[in-house]
């Protein structure tokens, strides 16, 4: 009897089993898509790689063969190369080079010529004053140790020298060799490995490595390095080029001598390129970092380069000139010998490098230069490659030794901290595993009498910028500029049924900017300068600007047209700020987490503040979150400002301020993406370029000189040094190369006590600076209860008469030397300074409480007196 095949009957699916089924895929998908968007959107993303274009060779040298004279102009050293103005001279055994200046006569060097001489030195600073540089490194446990050119390679003979254009390249084996002469060159080696080496070389090569090694009646079948040849060094450095020619590497030495059963401990040593090339009126040195090698373990950390160069003696007069704020002269021999050498990065410490803690607050140095001036002579530096990397430190006669000197340091890599479980006791360093790539170069350009002292570094140096088309000469202009930032929209906190937001609220609206700026031209003031802050994105602390909207509140797109067209009408320039790399906590569309530069060592999110007065972290809100601040990584600043200049250019508005573009550079130090500050000032520079390409006015706040040539207007430029005691006078450095090019303001005026007033007026008209107030249409008062309290003078109706009145003062001086450039300034005496213009307009100015006569003008205690034209 046959079986009834049953059919299964399916049941249907539950409808929770169906709900949840669709809510997997929808979240499969939506998951799959937002990978989908962040690989592209962020990890993928590679437009900042366009902006990388620097680069350079490393010039293939020749073995060294000086010129040939007759007579040499500097003694004990052979000509190297020569053109119509210099000679550059070398000494071979000592690696010292000087440059003889056929235009007066005078004799650079690289180091002091009686150095044996100096009554006090130690042993350790002799060497430093014979040395080109010094090396800082670190070993495999992140443990520093220093290593000087002259004791750990010139002394020892290792040292080559090679012919390169115009010039002269030294190469440093820098390392003891006291355990281990040969470094890396195998005293034992296999037949087979040996011809790997061989067949790289040329005939007469190969026949002489043959000849160095011989069958080892130690360790039978390897060959042994020749006995005669591993104690003379010159050999030995010969045949290392030909090892490493074939791409021996430290691995491969380790193996042989693992065959040979030889326990291997390399020395830590490197290898260091240092080339001088001859320019028509100045020397290049330079450091290229791609031929830098590391042998033993050893991690370069910073090099501090030619610290002696164009050193002055005990005996001689003179000064040295260093980029302090706005500039800073230190005495040779000054006798501050209790005093902290001057000390100061070039626009500032990488901000992931800098301390939490902050002990000192002081103007940057914005300019890449230095100078050692005498009587008859100077010699400008500017450091062209690598300036982002570069500490100044300079010192007096008397400490050290008995010379005044100023030198550059380049950091490298640098060793970040890496907390393990949270612990500070378990503290333990990283380090960055490849140095920053660069091609690191100061040239030193050599000034006859016709541009000496610290007003010639200046003249010549803006002459250069001007030949480069760095910065453009300008035109006799009448009034002096009158600046003042206007704040528009402010965030406060704000509460709807319970819950904490944050609102935006108007404290001057465009149409009372306008107001304001037509009551301003009333009276008077009509060459003025509007920056416009807290226009779009919900105000002053505004959030990231790959989306742009203009503030209702505050008029609107129309209002801020309006606004610009009434302040163009009145006869000045509207800037309408923004903000590019600082993002503020309270951008919650913000991804910091993808976006945001970060730490090498733990790759925390980078996030900053005020400082705190009480514990003086800079990490503090100081109770408003707006205060607070991530940076943006410089991979994807081009995305923003993209996006921020296709839509600002939408607007008819007539300048751009950049509020951080010109004074912040911070590297991104993401394991998997590391970006320099090399590399990171590139992209900035692109960025630059793109605003540029806007066709709107440009301005800076606090602007860093590598920001000079795309610049209408730059605020609150340093009018002052910072205080250091080694310090003996500030100068006008920063003003001297600009003044006549670019058009500059003080800081704000609001903040300053009326009875400083007088000295004040003088330092604007010394410095040829505009003032800079900042206004708001209601009282500051409102602003009491938000991140904004600091700005607590600022109503308008209560500072435009003083503005006036200060604005008439300085105006009265500058409007005679506006558009001119500032070719001389002279301290007098006490209190009593001389500014020249090329106009012919020469400025007297006395801060002291008593009349003062100069030149056969006599000048009113706190004021001033012109001549001239």
């Amino acid at each position: 009897m046959s079986k009834v095949k049953k059919n299964k009957i399916k049941r249907p699916m539950s409808l929770t089993k169906r709900i949840l089924l669709i809510i997997l895929a929808v979240a499969a998908v939506a998951g799959g898509s937002y990978l989908g968007y962040y690989l592209v959107h962020y990890v993928l993303y590679d437009r900042y790689e366009d902006f990388l274009t620097k680069s350079y060779e490393y010039e293939q040298g020749s073995e060294f063969a000086a010129v040939k004279e007759a007579k040499p102009d500097v003694a004990d050293m052979v000509l190297v190369t020569e053109n119509e103005s210099l000679k550059l001279y070398t000494n071979t055994e000592t690696a010292v080079v000087a440059v003889y200046d056929k235009r007066n006569g005078e004799t650079t060097y690289s180091n002091p010529v009686d150095a044996d001489e100096d009554a006090v030195a130690n042993k350790t600073n002799m060497n430093y004053l014979k040395s080109q540089f010094i090396l800082q490194y670190y070993n495999k446990d992140v443990k520093s140790g220093t290593f000087d050119s002259y004791s750990m390679a010139v002394e020892r003979g290792q040292l080559e020298a090679q012919t390169i254009e115009n010039g002269i390249r030294y190469i440093y084996t820098v390392g003891d060799f006291e355990t281990s002469k040969t470094g890396n060159l195998p005293i034992y080696i296999m037949k087979e490995k040996l011809d790997t080496v061989a067949a790289v070389l040329t005939e007469k090569e190969a026949t002489s490595l043959y000849r160095y090694y011989s069958e080892s009646e130690t360790v039978p079948g390897m060959l042994e390095l020749n006995g005669v040849v591993q104690k003379n060094v010159k050999t030995i450095a010969k045949v290392k080029g030909w090892f490493e020619s074939a791409g021996w590497t430290d691995a491969d030495y380790e193996e042989q001598m693992a065959l040979a059963g030889v326990e291997v401990k390399m020395p830590i040593s490197f290898k260091i390129p240092l080339e001088y090339r001859l320019e028509e009126d100045g020397l290049k040195v330079s450091i290229p970092v791609s031929g830098i090698e590391e042998f033993g373990g050893g991690s370069v950390y910073r090099i501090q380069l030619l610290r002696y160069m164009a050193a002055g003696g005990a005996d001689e007069e003179g000064y040295l000139v260093v980029p302090n704020g706005s500039g800073s002269i230190i005495n040779f021999n000054n006798g501050k010998l209790k005093a902290a050498n001057y000390s100061q990065y070039i626009y500032d410490m990488d901000p992931l490098a800098v301390n939490y803690t902050t002990t000192d607050i002081a103007d940057t140095a914005r300019l890449p230069l230095f100078g050692i001036c005498r009587e008859n002579s100077s010699v400008l530096a500017v450091i062209e490659d690598g300036k982002t990397l570069a500490n100044l430190t300079a010192g007096v006669a008397g400490v050290y030794n008995e010379y005044n000197y100023v030198y550059p340091t380049f950091v490298l890599r640098t060793a970040d901290n890496l907390s393990m479980f949270g612990d500070a006791i378990t503290d333990v360093y990283v380090l960055e595993p490849d140095m920053y790539d660069a091609n690191l170069t100061v040239r030193y350009s050599f000034l006859t009498e016709e541009n000496k002292g610290y007003a010639g570094l200046a003249n010549y140096y803006r002459a250069k910028l001007i030949e480069d088309g760095v910065l453009t000469a300008g035109n006799a202009t009448g009034d002096i500029p009158f600046y003042y930032d206007i704040i528009g929209g402010v965030r406060e906190t704000a509460h709807f049924l319970g819950v904490q937001y944050l609102r935006n609220f108007a404290m001057t609206t465009f149409e009372e900017a306008e107001t304001i700026s037509t009551e301003l031209a009333s009276l008077g003031i009509t060459n003025q300068v509007m920056n416009y802050q807290g226009w779009m994105n919900k105000g002053f602390y505004h959030d990231a600007v790959d989306r742009l909207w203009v503030t209702s509140k505050l008029g609107g797109v129309k209002g801020l047209e309006s606004l610009s067209n009434t302040v163009k009408a009145n006869g000045g320039r509207f800037y309408a700020d923004v903000a590019l790399q600082k993002v503020t906590y309270a951008d919650d569309g913000f991804n910091y987490e993808a976006e945001g530069a970060r730490y090498y060592g733990a790759g925390y999110v980078a996030g900053f503040g005020l400082i705190n007065p009480t514990t003086l972290r800079n990490t503090s809100g100081l109770g408003y979150m707006e205060n607070l601040y991530d940076i943006l990584s410089p991979k994807y600043l081009p995305r923003y400002v993209e996006k921020f200049t296709n839509k600002v250019n939408k607007y008819d508005i007539e300048g751009i301020a950049l509020r951080d573009l010109g004074n912040y550079l911070s590297s991104d130090k993401k394991r998997t993406n590391i970006i320099d500050r090399e590399e990171a000032l590139e992209i900035v520079l692109g960025q630059w370029d793109t605003l540029e390409d806007t066709g709107k006015n440009l301005m800076a706040d606090s602007a860093n000189d590598y920001s000079f040539g795309y610049l209408t207007d730059i605020i609150n430029a340093p009018i002052s040094d910072n205080e250091y005691f080694i310090v003996d006078e500030d100068i006008p450095l920063y003003e001297m190369i600009i003044h006549g090019c670019i058009d500059y303001s003080t800081s704000l005026l609001n903040f300053y006590d009326a009875e400083d007033m007088t000295g004040i007026v003088l330092n604007m008209i010394e410095y040829g600076a505009a003032p800079h107030y900042v206004f708001t249409w209601d009282e500051s008062s409102e602003m009491k209860k938000t991140a904004l309290n600091r700005y607590y003078a600022t109503t308008y109706e209560v500072w435009k008469n003083e503005a006036v009145e200060i604005y008439g003062q300085v105006n009265e001086a500058l409007q005679h030397v506006s558009g001119a450039q500032m070719i001389d300034h002279e301290i007098l005496e006490e209190g009593v300074r001389k500014v020249s213009y090329d106009n012919g307009v020469t400025i007297y100015l006395n801060y002291n409480d008593e009349t003062k006569t100069a030149g056969g003008i006599e000048i009113p205690a706190g004021s001033y007196r012109m001549e001239g034209n």
